[in-house]
C-alpha cells in the first residue's frame, strides 16, 4: 500500500484530500494568530504559516535552517523562535497546529521532510553562522525527529541544507514534478530532498557547513564494525520510522532481519514514536520465543541513535506477492484444475493463519496488524507471521494505534476482535480482494460472497459464510460504509442498479450514464481555490494537478461535453480563474496549459483557449518527449488547436516538434502511452493524417519498435515494465494495452502484413492481457476501463461487454448517484484518469458512440 494515499486519506471518508484539511479551525498553535508588529506579513500555505519582516529581500535560494521538536514540546519551541525572529527581523515559517506536527511525523508521512517544525530563511553566510549559534543556544536540550534530507548542526535540534527560498518546479529524471532550484547556467534543476544530506556540487561550502562535515566524517571513522556488524544487501520496506533490512551478520555469517526504530519519528495514533513499538515488539518476541511461525529474537542494538532488532530472517515470500502471482482471477481464462488447486492452498492458508492466531490468543496476545504484508509462505507451504510492533496483551482496552487499510474495522477495535476481524477481511482478499471498498459500501461484502460462489469450487454457502464472518466480528455487522452514511439522510432518491443487460439495450443503460454524469456534477466543489472535482492525489502535488486533463477540472469537463452533457458556466469560469492565478503550471498535454487550452477550445471558449496557447508558445517546450507532460502531447494538442483557433502555424510548430522528436530519438523516462515511446507514435500517427507522408508511418513503426523492445509478455500477456516500482502494467496509460492500440492504428493505415510479426504478436498478447477478471481498480488510465476501451476499439465487443458488467463490483452510489472509487479504491474519485469522468466516457462509448480522448483514441478509424 502506497503511504501517500494512506496520508490523503485523513481529512475525509470520501474523498482524497489534503492532510493539512484533517485539523480542526480552532487547533492552532498560538504563534498562528499572534499580533505581528507593523509591516510584518503572515501567509498560511500547505499547512505552514509564513512570517516575513518588512522590507526582507532574500534571495532566490540558500542555506535554510531547519529546527526539529517533538509534538510535546512544538507550541513552545515555536513561541520561543518567534520571539526571536522578531527581535531580529528573520524570515520563517512553522507547522501551524498540533495536528499537522503529528500528521509530519506520524509513520506513513514522508520520511524525507520528517521532522521540520520551523524553516528559517538567513538572507547571507553570516546571518546563517549568527542564526545556528543563537538558536544553539536558545534550544539547547530540544528533542526531535532526526531530519533526514538536512546536516544536523551540534548535538541539537538544529538542521541545514542549501535550496530554493522560493516556489519554483521542474521536471525530474522519472518525468515527474518536483520542487527546484537553479543551477549553475540559471536553468531549474531538482531540488532534490532525499533520505541523505548532500550537496549541489557547484554551491560553494560554507565554512560552518564544512566544519560540522568534518566533525560528522571524524565520529564515523571512530565507529568500528563491532558497533555495526552487519552487511545490509537489501532494503525490504521504509516507513518514517524507520526501515526493515536484509543483512548478513559478518560474525557468523548467517542472513538477518535488521528491524530499525528512529527516535521522536514514525508517530502512531497513541503519540507512540517507533523506539517504542520497538522494544514493545522485542518484549512479544521473547514472551514468543521457540514458535516456529514467529522470528527468533537474535540480539537488541543501538547505534548512535538509531535502534534495531536483530531477527531470524525466514526464507519465503509474502503472501501478497503469493496471492498476486497464483491468484487465478488475475490470469486469462484458468480451468477447473487451476480453480481448484489456488482454492485448495488458498482454504490452507486460512486454516494455518487462524491456528497462530489462536496460539497467541492462548498466551494473552492480539497480533494486531494481520494483513498479506505480515504474512511469510515458505518454501514448503508453511506460513509465519511477522511484524508484532503494535501486538498487545489481549486484556488490554485501548484500541491499536496503527492499522492497515480493509483489515481493520472501527466496530472491531478491541482485544481478540482485532485479529478475528482480519482474518475475515484476510479470507475475503485471498478469493475477491474487495476489502478496502468495504469502508467505502459495507455492501460489497455480500457481493464478494456471491462472486466467490460462482467462481471457486469452495464449500457450499462459503461466500456467504466469508461475508457472515466479517459482520460477527464487526459485532454483529459491518458498519455502514462513507458512502451509505451520507446516504442514508440526504434526501436524495436512489440510484439505478448496475445493469447486466448488453450495452446496446440502451433503454437499460441510458439512466447509468444520467446518473454518472449527475453524480460527478454533484461532486464538485467551486468554493474551493485548489480543486474543482475530487480526484487522484495528485491534484496535490506541485504542478497544480487540480486543472489538467488527468486529474483536474479540464478533464471532467471535457468528459461531460463530450458525452453530451451540459458543462455549468461556473466550472468553465473556475478552471479559467484559478489557470490564470497559477503562475507556474506545466505546458503538458495532460498535466498541464496544453490540455487545459485543448478543453476550452471545445468548451467553446476559443478567446480563452487562444490566450493560454500564447502562454504556452511563450514557455521553452520541455524536455520529456511524451504524450502526457511532454513535446509529443504539445505537438498533438497544438494540431488539434490549429483547426479549432484558425490558427495555421500552430499546425506548422506542430510539425516542427514532430520533426524535432522523430530526429532526435531520445528515450522517454518512462514507458506506454503517456510518457513513453508510445506517445510518440501515436503523434506521428496523426502527422501522417495530416499530411499524408508516408515518413510518419516509419517514425512510428520505429518508435513502437523501441517499446517493444523493452515488453515482456508473460503467460501470453504484454506488460510494459515500470522502472520505479518494478511493476509488470498491462494498463492503457503506462502498460500493454496502450501500446497495441497505436500497434492497431498503425495496422489500419499500412496493413497488418506489412508490420513486424512481433507487432502481431504484441497485439494479441495485449487482447489476452485484457481477459482477466480481477483488476484491482475501475478507471481510464490504470483500470478496468482502460480495457474495456481498448477491447471496444479493436473490435472485441463480446470481451468488452463481460467488464461492462464486472463494473458491478465497484461501482457505489452517493447521494442518489453512482459513483466509482479511485486509485488504491480507498476513496471516490471523479477524474478522467482514475475516477468517474473517464468511467463515464468510456461507457458512452460502449452505449451510444465514441468519445475522442487526445492521442488516445481521437485517430479516426475507418
Amino acid at each position: 500500500m502506497d503511504d501517500l494515499y494512506e496520508r490523503h486519506c485523513l481529512a475525509d471518508p470520501l474523498f482524497y484530500d489534503e492532510p493539512v484539511r484533517a485539523e480542526r479551525p480552532d487547533d492552532r498553535f498560538a504563534a498562528a494568530t499572534a499580533p505581528l508588529p507593523p509591516g510584518w506579513r503572515r501567509q498560511e500555505h500547505g499547512g505552514w504559516v509564513n512570517l516575513r519582516p518588512p522590507g526582507a529581500r532574500l534571495p532566490e535560494q540558500g542555506w535554510k535552517v531547519h529546527v526539529s521538536a517533538t509534538t510535546d514540546e512544538a507550541g513552545r519551541v515555536i513561541d520561543q523562535v518567534l520571539a526571536y525572529c522578531l527581535e531580529h527581523e528573520l524570515t520563517w515559517k512553522f507547522l501551524r497546529s498540533p495536528a499537522t506536527v503529528l500528521a509530519a511525523n506520524s509513520k506513513y508521512a514522508d520520511r524525507r521532510s520528517s521532522g521540520k517544525l520551523i524553516t528559517l530563511y538567513p538572507e547571507d553566510e553570516a546571518r546563517l553562522v549568527r542564526v545556528l549559534d543563537d538558536l544553539s543556544t536558545l534550544l539547547k536540550g530540544v528533542q526531535g525527529p532526526y531530519v533526514l534530507s538536512d546536516l544536523r548542526y551540534g548535538e541539537g535540534p538544529l538542521y541545514l541544507r542549501y535550496g530554493s527560498f522560493v516556489e519554483r518546479y521542474c521536471t525530474d529524471g522519472h518525468g515527474e514534478r518536483v520542487p527546484a532550484m537553479l543551477g549553475p547556467d540559471g536553468e531549474p534543476v531538482p531540488d532534490t530532498r532525499g533520505t541523505v544530506f548532500a550537496v549541489p556540487d557547484w554551491v560553494p561550502v560554507p565554512e560552518v557547513v564544512a566544519a560540522q562535515q568534518a566533525a560528522d566524517a571524524e565520529r564515523e571513522a571512530a565507529g568500528s564494525d563491532t558497533e555495526f556488524p552487519f552487511e545490509v544487501s537489501k532494503a525490504l520496506h521504509f516507513s518514517n520510522g524507520g526501515g526493515i533490512y536484509l543483512a548478513t551478520d559478518r560474525r557468523d555469517g548467517r542472513k538477518v532481519v535488521l528491524r530499525e526504530a528512529r527516535p521522536h519519528a514514525g508517530l502512531d495514533a497513541a503519540r507512540r514514536d517507533a523506539v517504542q513499538r520497538l522494544h514493545s515488539e522485542r518484549r512479544v518476541l521473547e514472551a514468543l520465543d521457540g514458535l516456529d511461525f514467529v522470528p527468533a529474537l537474535y540480539e537488541y542494538r543501538q547505534v548512535w541513535e538509531h535502534h534495531y532488532l536483530v531477527e531470524e530472517y525466514i526464507e519465503g515470500e509474502r503472501l501478497e506477492e503469493v496471492f498476486t502471482r497464483t491468484c487465478p482471477l488475475a490470469r486469462p481464462e484458468p480451468d477447473e484444475a487451476e480453480l481448484a488447486e489456488y482454492t485448495a492452498w488458498a482454504l490452507d492458508v486460512v486454516d494455518q493463519v487462524s491456528g497462530m492466531l489462536a496460539t497467541l490468543h492462548r498466551r494473552g496476545l492480539v497480533f494486531g496488524d494481520l494483513q498479506p504484508n505480515n504474512i511469510l509462505v515458505r518454501p514448503d507451504g508453511r506460513c509465519a507471521l511477522v511484524d508484532f510492533e503494535i501486538t498487545f496483551p489481549a486484556e488490554d482496552g485501548t484500541a491499536p494505534p496503527l492499522g492497515t487499510p480493509g483489515f481493520v474495522s472501527p466496530r472491531a477495535r478491541r482485544g481478540t476482535a482485532v485479529d478475528a476481524y482480519a482474518l475475515a477481511a484476510l479470507r475475503l482478499y485471498l478469493f475477491l480482494p474487495v476489502n478496502q471498498l468495504l469502508g467505502l459500501d459495507s455492501g460489497k461484502a455480500e457481493l464478494a460472497g456471491r462472486e466467490i460462489e460462482r467462481r471457486y469450487p469452495v464449500p457450499p454457502g462459503f461466500g456467504a459464510e466469508t461475508a457472515a464472518a466479517l459482520h460477527r466480528a464487526a459485532g454483529g455487522t459491518l458498519p455502514p460504509g462513507a458512502t451509505e452514511r451520507h446516504r442514508a439522510d440526504d434526501g436524495h432518491g436512489q440510484a439505478p442498479a448496475w445493469p447486466q443487460e448488453p450495452a446496446t439495450d440502451t433503454a437499460a443503460w441510458r439512466p447509468v450514464l444520467d446518473s454518472l454524469a449527475e453524480g460527478i456534477l454533484a461532486m464538485a466543489t467551486p468554493e474551493r481555490t485548489d480543486r474543482l472535482f475530487p480526484g487522484d492525489i495528485a491534484q496535490f502535488g506541485p504542478g497544480h494537478g487540480g486543472l489538467g486533463l488527468a486529474h483536474g477540472a479540464a478533464g471532467v469537463l471535457y468528459a461531460l461535453r463530450a458525452c453530451g452533457r451540459p458543462v455549468p458556466p461556473e466550472h468553465t469560469e473556475w478552471l479559467l480563474t484559478r489557470t490564470n492565478a497559477a503562475p507556474d503550471l506545466p505546458a503538458g498535454l495532460y498535466d498541464g496549459l496544453t490540455g487545459i487550452a485543448w478543453t476550452l477550445a471545445r468548451l467553446g471558449a476559443l478567446e480563452e483557449a487562444g490566450a493560454l496557447v500564447d502562454r504556452l508558445l511563450a514557455t521553452a517546450p520541455p524536455a520529456d518527449p511524451g504524450l502526457g507532460s511532454g513535446r509529443a502531447g504539445i505537438a498533438l494538442g497544438l494540431l488539434d488547436l490549429a483547426g479549432a483557433l484558425g490558427r495555421d502555424q500552430l499546425a506548422e510548430q506542430a510539425l516542427a516538434l514532430g520533426h524535432q522528436l522523430a530526429a532526435e530519438e531520445r528515450a522517454p523516462r518512462l514507458r506506454g502511452l503517456l510518457d513513453g515511446w508510445t506517445g510518440q507514435a501515436s503523434l506521428f500517427l496523426r502527422l501522417h493524417e495530416h499530411t499524408g507522408e508516408p515518413r510518419w508511418l516509419a517514425a512510428a513503426e520505429a518508435a513502437l519498435g523501441r517499446e517493444l523492445d523493452g515488453a515482456d509478455i508473460s503467460d501470453g500477456m504484454l506488460f510494459l515494465l515500470e522502472d520505479r516500482h518494478h511493476r509488470k502494467l498491462p494498463y492503457l496509460a503506462a502498460g500493454g494495452v496502450g501500446t497495441a492500440g497505436v500497434i492497431a492504428e498503425l495496422a489500419r493505415r499500412t496493413g497488418e502484413d506489412r508490420l513486424p510479426a512481433r507487432f502481431a504478436e504484441a497485439t494479441a498478447a495485449a487482447g489476452r492481457g485484457c481477459l482477466p477478471e480481477l483488476v484491482a481498480a475501475s478507471g481510464l488510465f490504470e483500470g478496468r476501463a482502460g480495457l474495456m476501451l481498448h477491447q471496444l476499439r479493436t473490435g472485441r465487443r463480446a470481451q468488452a461487454e463481460r467488464h461492462l458488467r464486472l463494473l458491478e463490483w465497484q461501482v457505489m452510489a452517493h447521494r442518489g448517484h453512482l459513483v466509482f472509487p479511485g486509485r488504491r479504491t480507498m476513496r471516490l474519485s471523479a477524474d478522467l484518469a482514475t475516477g468517474a469522468a473517464g468511467i463515464l466516457a468510456v461507457l458512452h462509448e460502449a452505449v451510444l458512440g465514441p468519445v475522442p480522448l487526445p492521442g488516445i483514441t481521437d485517430l479516426p478509424r475507418p
